[in-house]
Parts: C-alpha cells; structure tokens; sequence
C-alpha cells in the first residue's frame, strides 16, 4: 500500500506550504465552511472538540480573511468628560478617520484676580499720578486731600490684596478646572475589520474597567474619569469576530454581560474592583455589535448559561479522527511540512514521515482511521527533532566534562528526522504525562508480578488484557477464580475498584452459571448445586484502579473453568466484553493490549471479531478474532486433558 500520493527521500524535497492559515486547516473542512458561513452572515457559533484538533486556527484563519466579507469603515472610540457630572464620562463612536481638534474650546473659566506684583505696580503708578495731579493745589486743600486719599488708597490695596489672597485659595480648590483635563482620549483605533480574542476568566480585558486613581480622580492632582476607562475585548471587536477560549472558566455573572451585549448590542463599562476610585465611575452604553466565536471541549457546555447558548446559532463539533485514505495521508504529510517549516526544523525522512502517520492511526485507536489531536502530533515532531540534535548536545556535554570549554559550531552535516528518532519519543512517553506514569508503574512492578506466559494448563487461572492512563499503555492482568461450598452462595469481587468494572463481572458470573445451568456449552455436562456454591473472583496484582468491561470475557471463561474443573490454556491472553446472548464485542485500546501480549511473550491473543479492523502491527504473535462463546470455548479450554481423563 502506497502510504502517500508523491515519492521522495526527505521532506526538503516537497514545495513549500501555503502561506495563507485557511489553506493550513487540516481534517476541519466542514468546520470551516461552516464558520466562514456564520461569519459571513453575522452568526453566533460555538466551536467543541478535544484538544489540538484546530479551533483556536480556525478562528485564526478566519480572522486573516475578514476583509474579504464586505466593506469596513474605520472608526474612533474617544472619551470626553462630563462637565455636568464627572462620574459619567461621555463615550463616543466616531465612523470614519477621526482628527483631533487642535483649537481651543472656549471653556467659562471663573476671572482670576491679579497677582500681587500687579497690584504693587498699579499702587506705584496711582502715587506718580496723584502726585501730579496735586501739585498746583494749595497748601490749605494740600493736607485734607492727602488724608483723602490715604483713606481711599488703604481701602483699595485692602480689597485688592484680599481678593489677590482669595483667588489664590479658590485655584488650588477641587473645583478649579484644567484645560488640559477638557480634552477628548482616544481610547481605540479600528483601521480594520478586527480579530479579538479573550480568555474567559479574565474579566477587566473582556468587559472593561475604569483604573483606580489614589486621589480619587478629582483635578488638578487627580486623573479625570475619562482618561482611566479602559474599553473590553467586547468594545474592541465591534464590527468585527471576538474569540472567547476555554469557556469552561467563563464566570456566570460574564455570561450575563455578553448576553445583554448580544441582546442590545451595546454594553457600558464601570469599574470592577468595588475598593477602587472607579467603582463609582461608569460610561454610558458604548456600541458592541460583533460576532461571537466560543471553544472549548464537550464537557464544558454543561457551564453556559441556557439563554446564552441559546443565541448561538451554530454549534460545531470538530473531529478528532479522518478516515486513513490515500488523500488523507497526504493532508498528513502536508501537516507535517507545515510545522517543520513554521518551526524551522530539521527536514523528516520519508521512514520518519511513515512513522508518523503510523503513530495517528495509533492516536486514533484504528486502522482505518487517523488522529486529528495535531498538536500532540507537533509536539512529538519537535521532540523529535531535538533528539537528531542530540549528538551536538552530547558533544558540548564531553566537552564540558573534560574542561574543554571550546565552541562546537554549526556542523556542516545535513541533520534529518528519521523513524528511530520518532520512535524514541514515543518509547519514552515524553509528550504524555499519564504515559510517562503508566511507564513508571510498569516498570517499579512489572518485575514483581506473578505471570508466567506459555505454562501448563490450569484450572480457573487466565490472562486478561489492561489499558493503562489516558494516552494508553497496555498491562496484562492475571484473573483467578475460586469455588466455595457455602450454604450463602454468591458472587465477591476482589481487587475491583471501577464501578462498569463490577457490574460486568457481575454478569460474567450470572452468564457462567445461565450456561453451566442450562449444558449449553460444547463442554462435558458436570451435575452442579449452582445454590451451594460460593464464587471468587480475584484480579490478582491490580495495584492502579480497573474499570470497564474488557474483562467480561476473560472473567466469564475463569468462572466456567473454576465450576466445571476444567483447565485452561496459559499461552493466551484474551480481551473483550459480553453480553448475555454470548456474543464478544469490541473493546478500546485493541492495539495497545495486543503490545502488551507480546511483551510479555505470550502466543497467543484472542480479540472481538469487529476490533480486527483496529489493528495496526500484527506482527509477532497470533491474533485470534472471535464473534461468540462458542467459538471462543474450544480455543481456549484444554479438551484434550478432559478426553485423557
């Protein structure tokens, strides 16, 4: 099978991705269709999906392309203040280039009274000019006069200094006006249809806020209201998309908000801090008329309000898997050329690429199918990449031992990404955290536990088959049943933690006895008192929790081989679930549990029928699809120590 359409050795042979983002959404087609839709029509959307499967680019490439929708006019959000009431500053939206006014407002300041040195040199002029005036009266007029004049001149230069002292007073009062503090604030510039994204939890950057003023924002010392408001992502993105991530730790009271935003188009701001001089600042409604973009994962829908998610016309679930076509891959490998270009890597082999598309199936849990997580993907290409740098690093790393502080420089060798090197990434686990914990348990009691594949056949001892953390990570488990006579006849679970877990055991058992009771089986009919008898079930070594029904199989074949004495096979290990009718069904982790079969170097695995389209390696031990009990009895139960007997 062809693993991609075009032939080569490495990646630098391949042409350049495409610039534009919209081109670089891989898997997300009808995704994209439909948000350039809503966009283009003005509707609310809500993006869902795991993560890594390319949300936040969508809204990215989307965001690069808004100009192409309709015409935009630019526009001005200025602040001016409220002469009549400060704590109200006036917000205004000004559509097209906005110039500010460079003239003077012609401002009712109260007359200031003249300064002390003007009223020192009026008095010097009054004296010149009186003298004057009396030098041709007589001396008889000349003393009444000047008593006169005296009075008069005292009275003035009284009032003047008072009035001199009292304007100085009333202009460093709270009420004395700046005409600076007068002008308008420029508190955005939208030269374009805009893109604004904001997290969820952040409240002052989505809705707004009014900065605290330690003088309390009152002139001349302090900052007038309007020159504290600080617009909101939701003032920003007005005419434009706003990008709401992680919806999750959306707050309820940011809900209501951004519902009466959608509601009135319009949304003042206030200030959030109740301590803060701003608390008793707000503006009037400032226009907000955009569309919403929210992401976040399946589980957190649970967290919107009803009437907010109402009001969101589309929501889209993204796939985190793509059919393993032919096409697909080469989407893949065109995924792969876009982060080592972006990242300016190292270029990828064609065996490494190969690997690649390898580890999506793997991601995915099938054949057929290939993981749409690419961020975990990128992560494990970078990675990879560092560990084909590595032999630099061991180099600096010798140097520096033997005190040989000498640069190592550029080599002029060409490095490449190869398959060993993508392999030793996923071997680590590096790029999981729950892997890396799987692999540690593994590796503290693999040693300890009591398996012992390939071993003479016994009665109700059988292997089956785990998966371990999130990323997954197979273990096999031993199962060992003991019968009781007991006049309280049951069924006890031992080392059982999970509550699906139980319950399938559960009907293992009652299937065991449903079976046994009615000598259905193709198995030597044996007369039992199912009602004296006392059933065990043990998962022996269980040290993490189990949980789940992949063991109903293996617990049903251990229950029958405990009441009826006939021994099991020990060279298999065996996963799948049960239902009453005895048919195997499909499980998860198919892939992962059949490593872990031929790590521990078993023979054989026995597997549902319908997981057989999952399985990727077949290599290295004997895969065994079944559909029914029946089919599953005579591979496992070893008939011919019952025909010795």
């Amino acid at each position: 099978m062809e693993v991609f359409s075009v032939k080569f050795k490495t990646t630098e042979e391949l042409p350049e991705p495409s610039p534009r983002l919209i081109d670089q959404v891989i898997g997300q087609d009808e995704a994209v269709k439909v948000v350039l839709s809503a966009v283009k029509n003005k509707r609310h959307v809500l993006l869902l999906g795991d993560p890594g499967v390319g949300k936040s680019m969508i809204v990215k490439a989307v965001g690069e392309i808004l100009d192409e929708f309709d015409n935009f006019t630019p526009y001005t959000i200025i602040a001016k203040p409220n002469l009549k009431n400060p704590e109200k500053p006036i917000v205004e939206l000004i559509e097209g280039e906005y110039k500010e006014d460079t003239k003077e407002e012609k401002i009712s300041i109260p007359t200031q009274p003249p300064s002390l040195m003007t009223l020192f040199l009026i008095m010097i002029a009054f004296t010149v000019i009186l003298s004057w005036l009396m030098g041709g009266l007589p001396e008889s007029k000349m003393l009444a006069t000047i008593a006169i004049v005296a009075i008069v001149g005292s009275l003035i230069a009284f009032v003047s200094i008072f009035l001199g002292v009292l304007g100085a007073t009333k202009s460093s009062m709270p009420n004395a006006i700046n005409p600076a503090d007068l002008k308008p604030v420029v508190l955005y510039e939208c030269k374009k249809r805009p893109l604004v994204r904001a997290s969820a939890y952040n409240v002052t950057k989505l809705l707004g806020d009014v900065k605290h003023c330690p003088l309390g924002g009152r002139p001349p010392l302090g900052t007038p209201p309007h020159k504290r408001i600080v617009l909101g992502a939701i003032h920003e993105a007005h005419k434009g998309i706003l990008y709401v991530d992680e919806i999750k730790t959306m707050p309820l009271e940011v809900q209501d908000y951004i519902l009466t935003a959608l509601q009135d188009k319009q949304l003042q701001i206030s200030g959030r801090n109740p301590n803060s001089s701003g608390a008793t600042v707000e503006t009037n409604p400032i226009p907000c008329d955009f569309i919403l973009i929210m992401s976040g994962n399946m589980d957190d829908v649970h967290n919107l309000r009803a009437p907010l998610l109402d009001r969101i016309d589309y929501k889209i679930v993204l796939k985190n898997k793509m059919d393993n076509t032919l096409e697909n891959r080469d989407k893949l490998l065109q995924f792969i050329v876009q982060e080592i270009r972006n990242n300016n890597l190292n270029p990828m082999t064609y065996d490494a690429c190969c690997e690649i598309v390898k580890l999506a199936q793997l991601l995915a849990g099938s054949r057929d199918k290939l993981t749409l997580r690419l961020r975990k993907l990128s992560n494990i290409i970078k990675m990879a990449n560092d560990i084909a740098l590595g032999k630099d690093i061991e180099e600096i790393k010798g140097n520096i031992e033997k005190d040989e502080y000498k640069s190592i420089g550029n080599s002029n060798k060409k490095v490449y990404i190869t398959a060993e090197h993508v392999r030793k990434v996923i071997e680590s686990g590096i790029y999981s955290l729950s892997k890396q914990v799987a692999l540690e348990y593994l590796r503290d009691f693999k040693r300890y536990k009591h398996i012992v594949p390939n071993d003479e056949p016994k009665v109700g001892i059988i292997y089956g088959l785990a998966v371990l953390g999130e990323d997954g990570l197979g273990d096999v488990t031993k199962i060992i049943t003991q019968i009781v006579d007991s006049k309280n006849p049951g069924t006890h679970l031992l080392n059982i933690s999970g509550d699906l877990a139980k319950h399938s055991i559960t009907l293992a058992s009652a299937l065991s006895k449903k079976l046994i009771a009615e000598g259905k089986l193709p198995l030597p009919k044996k007369d039992i008192d199912l009602t004296s008898k006392e059933i065990y079930i043990q998962f022996s070594q269980s040290y993490s929790k189990i949980d789940g029904d992949s063991a109903t199989a293996a617990a049903c074949l251990s229950i029958i081989s405990a009441l009826l004495e006939i021994p099991l096979k020990q060279d298999f290990a065996i996963t799948g679930s049960l239902d009453l009718s005895g048919n195997i069904l499909a499980v998860g982790g198919i892939n992962e549990k059949i490593n872990a079969a031929k790590e521990y170097g078993f023979k054989r695995v026995i597997i549902p029928e319908a997981n057989m389209i999952d399985v990727i390696d077949p290599e290295g031990i004997e895969i065994i699809p079944v559909k029914t009990l029946d089919e599953l009895i005579p591979l496992v139960f070893d008939l011919d120590s019952i025909s010795k007997n």
